[in-house]
């Protein structure tokens, strides 16, 4: 009986490699030319898909001095008010600008009335254009940059006409200023008109009051208080006005003095309101910047650019190494040089 036993020697056994190789250079041509034909094909398919480009913008919070001009109206429609109207403030106005650029309505509205993408879902129903134009819109993240910076950075990714969404990207934020722009001066003027009903509706009741006070003094026949006291028609029965005194009857006053005050309150002319409500309107006029962006400093990434040069060596590589690898398997090529012992 023969003991022989099979010892690998560790070494690579180059000659038999090389041979192998050598004679089914055929097969690793082949195989070589089938598997590049096949990457080709594919590239070429995946180089007609359109462009995908990553887009990033920053946005801040406005400027302070932005609002400067807004702190008198806001002063005085608080002033002597129940209810008090929020001064307006920087990081505020961001907020309501992120919420409701994030309600997707100016985007959608925007991307409805683009040509293209119009063409594109035209023949789909009413809900699944509504569905579409969502899809769409739901590529547009908003999310914080930092916790601890007050800004937002806005991203999205969108294939082929890269120009084209951007420009309509710009359209969806200057409409959101604009809804934020309505929003504000709408809540000003509301609180406007409530501080001028509050005003007025005051000194109508003060006019109320002061007629009855002047039949009052008419009925007594108390035509003017002026003099210091007030002869009531009694023997020793006089009342004195002077400035200390607030338990007196107003019409001991005198009509014509009450009636001076009814005519003068209802000529007013209310300056400070008119006041306000100019400057209300020169603000509307005003071309506030209320966050702060550049449309023109959006960051943009071509996501899948390749080096056709690149590409093509790496095909025929891996095509070569396939190759290779199937005829070595094909011809169980042993890889170490082997000898037998007795």
């Amino acid at each position: 009986m023969n003991n022989k036993h099979i010892i690998s020697s560790g070494e690579i056994n180059l000659t038999e490699l090389f041979k192998v190789i050598w004679n089914g250079k055929i097969k690793i041509a082949l195989i070589t030319l089938i598997i590049f034909l096949i990457i080709s094909v594919y590239n070429k398919y995946k180089s007609k898909q359109p462009d995908s480009f990553k887009n990033s913008l920053v946005i801040n919070p406005a400027k302070g001095k932005e609002f400067l001009s807004f702190l008198p109206v806001y002063s005085y429609l608080n002033e002597n008010m129940p209810n008090k109207i929020q001064q307006i403030e920087r990081l505020d106005i961001l907020e309501k600008f992120i919420m409701e650029f994030s309600d997707y309505e100016e985007l959608i509205y925007v991307l409805a009335n683009n040509k293209n993408i119009e063409k594109k879902i035209s023949q789909l129903s009413k809900n699944d254009r509504q569905q579409k134009l969502y899809n769409y819109a739901k590529l547009f993240n908003i999310e914080k940059q930092n916790e601890r910076l007050p800004n937002y950075i806005l991203k999205f990714t969108w294939k082929n006409n890269n120009k084209e969404i951007i420009n309509m990207l710009d359209q969806a934020l200057k409409l959101t200023s604009i809804n934020i722009k309505e929003s504000i001066f709408s809540e000003l003027e509301s609180h406007y008109q409530r501080k001028k009903d509050l005003t007025i509706n005051r000194d109508l009741s003060r006019v109320a009051y002061l007629t009855e006070q002047s039949l009052i003094a008419k009925e007594l026949n108390i035509e003017d208080g002026g003099s210091g006291y007030i002869n009531l028609g009694y023997t020793d029965s006089r009342v004195i006005l002077n400035s200390t005194t607030s338990n007196v009857p107003y019409y001991l006053r005198g009509f014509r003095a009450i009636n001076t005050e009814i005519e003068l309150i209802k000529n007013r002319k209310y300056p400070q309101l008119m006041n306000i409500e100019k400057q209300i309107n020169l603000l509307k006029k005003k071309d506030v910047k209320w966050v702060n962006y550049n449309i023109f400093l959006i960051d943009t990434k071509l996501m899948n650019k390749k080096n056709t040069t690149l590409s093509l060596l790496a095909s025929i590589m891996l095509s070569l190494l396939i190759g290779v690898f199937y005829v070595l398997i094909s011809n169980n090529f042993q890889p170490y040089k082997v000898t037998r012992k007795k």
